[in-house]
């Protein structure tokens, strides 16, 4: 009877704790040969006014993995690793971007936060979507990373880069203390957390943060989806119009980031191309931390929700708004035109 016990356990967790299906648009190269392609960028480097077009080819049609693989056999054969090459032969965007593919997706997020809060002033943005829509693992990783990297505790820098209820969120946002999703839909609870979402925020004078920090940090994501939709049976407005109207700020950003990105994380990212695209002198750094550090993950469906919700495609919207090599690489990532 035990081992049935034990066997039974088993299977709830691992239906929790099933890892998303990924949608990439880059996914591993097949006939796959690292030290042809070292010996190819080498070149394509050393060429008269470099070959961009031969580094965009291979970088952007590789996995993570195999870009790491490039990278040893570039260093045996160069004496010196690609990273360094590649900084000294690309510049901009276009730099930004490869350097970003060669980075392991953990690292370029810890990179991305880390530039985020050094120096003066706080890039509350770059923390806002990197904090807010990554899952607890991700999160955890990021943490061993960035320790790693720079020799610092990312919930440490955090807190000393914000303040505020803000700051509150982060923390216990990065602390990744998420429940796991479970098979077991537990509508009490999901009726509770929906009434207190209301009592702490519309039907009382002045926002109970704490109660909405509590819920949305601790909750798993398939109960959160539920909670939305019963608070409009209490609230005479829906989850997102009530974080409008109860804060403002950072704070306000950040609570409607993780209501955008439970209830539709590949919108979340389609609307922050749309308009980091659009926006006066196109944010190229957004635009290239989200292609970079989705299209092995989850770019295909962005695609499919940026079509559906802005008429033109992915790829049309980036051929119309970027430029040169830099668009091509981009253009080779999204993989293609809807």
């Amino acid at each position: 009877m035990a081992l049935v016990s034990q066997f039974l356990s088993k299977l709830t967790l691992a239906y929790g704790g099933e890892p998303e299906p990924t949608f990439p648009t880059v996914v591993p190269a097949r006939d796959f040969d690292a030290a042809k392609d070292a010996a190819r960028i080498e070149t394509a480097i050393k060429t008269k006014g470099v070959d961009e077009q031969t580094i965009i080819d291979i970088l952007t049609r590789r996995s993570s993995q195999q870009r790491r693989e490039i990278d040893f056999h570039y260093e045996r054969l160069a004496k010196k690793d690609l990273v360094s090459a590649l900084k000294g032969a690309l510049s901009g965007s276009m730099e930004a971007l490869m350097l970003g593919l060669m980075k392991t997706p953990a690292q370029y997020d810890a990179s991305e936060l880390r530039a985020s809060m050094k120096g003066l002033g706080t890039d509350e943005e770059t923390l806002i979507e990197i904090v807010c829509s990554r899952t607890n693992e991700e999160i955890q990783e990021i943490k061993k990373v960035y320790q790693d990297m720079f020799k610092k505790d990312l919930e440490k820098d955090v807190a000393g880069d914000t303040s505020g209820n803000f700051a509150k969120l982060l923390l216990a946002l990065v602390q990744t203390n998420r429940d796991e999703p479970s098979n077991v839909i537990d509508y009490e609870k999901i009726d509770e957390d929906a009434r207190a979402l209301y009592e702490a925020g519309v039907k009382r004078k002045g926002t109970d943060v704490a109660t909405w920090i509590f819920i949305m940090s601790k909750r798993s994501v398939p109960h959160l989806k539920r909670v939305f939709e019963r608070y409009k049976s209490y609230s005479p407005y829906d989850m997102k119009e009530s974080i409008r109207k109860e804060v403002k700020g950072d704070l306000e950003k950040s609570f409607l980031t993780l209501v955008e990105c439970f209830e539709n994380k590949q919108l979340y990212f389609a609307n922050r191309l749309s308009d980091a695209m659009k926006s006066k002198g196109a944010k190229e750094k957004v635009v290239t931390r989200i292609m970079v550090s989705r299209c092995e993950v989850d770019l295909m469906k962005i695609r499919t929700e940026f079509k559906k919700h802005h008429k033109l495609s992915l790829y049309q919207t980036i051929a119309d708004h970027t430029k040169g090599d830099y668009q091509k690489a981009l253009l080779s990532l999204c993989g293609g035109d809807d």
